[in-house]
């Protein structure tokens, strides 16, 4: 299913966040998404595209002057009833009409949802809000054969995901004129025994499993995430 109609349902909306911590390393990976944001933010206002039930955009709140967009009018509702004092509308990264720019656009699991060329699409849109020192903060799956092999034998996951390798991404920054400032690794694919361990011991290995992915940040061996951080 295309991840705009599927975002846009009802049921997928009001489970959301049950699904996304839901699996043997779901709650280690949502506290990764967090760490690595955090670390790449510099002070300033802040848009997140794709900010689905708000679970990121809690912690911008408190990072800087926040504004939010998803395509789902579904989703918008569901993150006014938990943040009623966050400024939010609807909006396409790949059609943004926004009138002012930011110190930081963020957008997580957004972009792996396209093919290069409206990746490349959403880069240069993302590029025209940024202020001059400005930078864009967001995250793709990255290319790896074990793990896409595994996604379609077990049929895992309701939208497609596009994968990159470190060359595909450099090439489709330095076309659409974004500079890459850092790029950071997560999800570590050779860590899969200590999940299992973990839900053997009642979650309680996850802040430990959360420490040691946080030390190989720089390393991209079987990473499964790639979180980058790109200005003009």
């Amino acid at each position: 299913m295309e991840f705009k109609e599927y975002y846009k349902k009802k049921d997928v909306v009001d489970s959301y966040d049950k699904l996304r911590s839901k699996g043997l390393k779901a709650l280690v990976v949502r506290r990764l998404d967090l760490a690595a944001i955090d670390s790449l933010l510099k002070k300033g206002s802040i848009l997140e595209i794709g900010v689905g039930t708000g679970f990121i955009a809690r912690m911008l709140m408190k990072k800087g002057d926040f504004y939010g967009i998803d395509i789902s009018s579904e989703m918008l509702r569901k993150v006014q009833e938990f943040i009623p004092k966050a400024r939010l509308s609807e909006g396409n990264i790949l059609d943004l009409k926004l009138a002012r720019r930011f110190d930081n656009v963020v957008s997580i699991r957004v972009v792996s949802h396209f093919n290069e060329k409206d990746a490349s699409l959403a880069l240069m849109n993302v590029k025209k809000i940024l202020n001059e020192q400005g930078v864009f903060i967001f995250n793709l799956e990255k290319k790896f054969a074990l793990r896409r092999l595994l996604r379609k034998l077990t049929k895992w996951g309701s939208t497609y995901t596009y994968q990159y390798n470190k060359e595909e991404i450099e090439e489709m920054m330095g076309k659409v004129g974004l500079k890459i400032d850092k790029m950071i690794y997560t999800d570590h694919f050779f860590l899969i025994p200590l999940h299992f361990l973990n839900k053997l011991c009642f979650n309680k290995l996850e802040k430990f499993i959360t420490a040691i992915e946080l030390k190989l940040l720089n390393v991209g061996f079987m990473a499964n995430n790639v979180f980058i951080k790109c200005r003009k």
